[in-house]
């Protein structure tokens, strides 16, 4: 990932907030300013199964080998895995397409080929300034769905059309949205609690770049 500078200056705050849609020609996405967030993504029922079964992924989780990501675990999520299976779902690629491409796009927007991964920040975990490496021919979208976040940790960005930069903290059942060679964007050390994650992608193309390849090694020993 190619990472951007920070300034010494503090970020100003302001809450996370779900871009409402509001009927523009524009998608959500695109009047967000790069970073998109939306609350309670799962119904109550399949959000309870997700959290029970990354819990009991937790055993498996290993060292990341990402450049940007510091103190920080994961595992690829295997594809029979229920978890897997509520990511890829064609219900969230189509609740996805409206807000990321437009109400009325007819562009196809499907689940990567690059695997689902489930992430734990323990205390110290953080990633530094970054932006998102293109798998796609098409960058694709990045999205991190919280699912459990007791931790005092943020996730900042900055508004690619003022170069003004914001922080928020993550609740569980919500997702970010970012789009690969998008905003720069970082998660804050955590000094306290522990936040866990489960990353999965949506693109328009399945034309990979070399650095796809590159992906799959994050866990190599």
């Amino acid at each position: 990932s190619s990472s951007s500078s920070s300034s010494s200056s503090r970020p100003p705050r302001r809450r996370m907030e779900e871009e409402a849609y509001d009927g523009a020609t524009t998608s959500a996405f695109e009047r967000s300013g790069g970073l998109l967030y939306v609350r309670n993504f799962f119904p109550e029922a399949t959000f309870a199964r997700v959290r029970e079964e990354c819990e009991a992924l937790r055993e498996r989780v290993t060292v990341e080998n990402r450049a940007c990501a510091r103190d920080r675990l994961g595992v690829m999520i295997p594809e029979d895995n229920f978890v897997h299976r509520a990511f890829v779902a064609s219900e969230v690629a189509d609740k996805m397409r409206a807000l990321l491409l437009g109400e009325d796009c007819a562009r196809e927007l499907i689940p990567g080929d690059v695997p689902v991964e489930y992430r734990i920040y323990p205390i110290g975990g953080s990633m530094d300034w970054h932006k998102d490496v293109a798998l796609y021919t098409k960058p694709q979208y990045e999205i991190v769905f919280t699912v459990a976040n007791t931790s005092d940790s943020t996730t900042e960005w900055e508004d690619e059309r003022t170069g003004m930069r914001y922080g928020g903290w993550t609740e569980p059942n919500s997702v970010i949205v970012v789009k690969a060679d998008g905003v720069a964007h970082r998660v804050t050390p955590i000094t306290v609690g522990e936040r866990s994650i489960v990353k999965f992608v949506l693109t328009q193309t399945l034309e990979k770049t070399d650095d796809f390849f590159d992906n799959l090694l994050t866990y190599a020993k």
